[in-house]
């Protein structure tokens, strides 16, 4: 390999980023405006079971997260199962419901326990009820009870600060142009622009180039397949 092939094929270091998750760094917009106030103690909940319904990226980990935060509550995910505990002695959140990894038996005497004790319950899901693959009915009716918040699409004007937040959080600078170039041309989806900042990121360091548009088209290109 040659001195001038080997300096352009340059070593590209998946670096670490750290990605903010505090209440000052949630973007707060109409779509999710009520589920905020709620989770944040604006309103009083009816009940002591709570599910946050929301699609991939649309913020209800980092939502479900404070709440967390605020409230001392035990956070169990699929990650960790080993965490499920016998009896509910503080608020607790449950990630990825909707997905049933910690099993229906466990999670109907959670439900339950919720119910008896008056200690928040909290339950985040990409899908809504009616499209779990629930087996057992007494599950799917205490389910039913829970109050329901939802996580709605996002507009361009939150989808432009969420832009705005990933970007700081890899500490990269970008021609504000970027942004509503980027929105006129992809999916209004919270996904892809998770998709796109990463990409571009990558593009950045793989090209050793700042990111311009030239650059995001590329990225546009290879994302949808142009």
């Amino acid at each position: 390999m040659t001195a001038q092939k080997a300096s352009s094929q340059q070593l590209v270091l998946d670096l670490p980023f750290e990605t903010a998750l505090g209440e000052d760094d949630f973007v707060v917009s109409a779509g999710n405006l009520q589920a905020y106030e709620y989770l944040m103690g604006m309103r009083e909940w009816p009940g002591s079971t709570t599910l946050l319904i929301g699609p991939e990226k649309s913020g209800k980990t980092h939502l479900a997260s404070i709440w967390a935060g605020q409230s001392g509550a035990l956070v169990l995910n699929a990650d960790h199962p080993d965490k499920w505990p016998q009896l509910m002695e503080t608020p607790i959140l449950v990630e990825d419901c909707h997905s049933l990894w910690m099993g229906e038996t466990p999670l109907f005497n959670l439900l339950n326990q919720s119910m008896r004790s008056q200690l928040p319950l909290l339950m985040t899901a990409a899908l809504p009820l009616d499209q779990w693959t629930l087996q057992t009915q007494d599950v799917r009716s205490r389910l039913r009870l829970a109050l329901n918040l939802e996580i709605t699409p996002l507009d361009d004007a939150h989808l432009a600060q969420l832009f705005v937040k990933l970007f700081d959080d890899r500490q990269l600078q970008i021609d504000p142009g970027l942004i509503p170039y980027l929105l006129s041309r992809m999916e209004r989806s919270p996904a892809h622009v998770v998709s796109l900042v990463e990409m571009m990121d990558q593009m950045s360091l793989e090209r050793q180039r700042p990111i311009s548009k030239r650059l995001a088209g590329d990225a546009l290109a290879r994302l949808y397949n142009q």
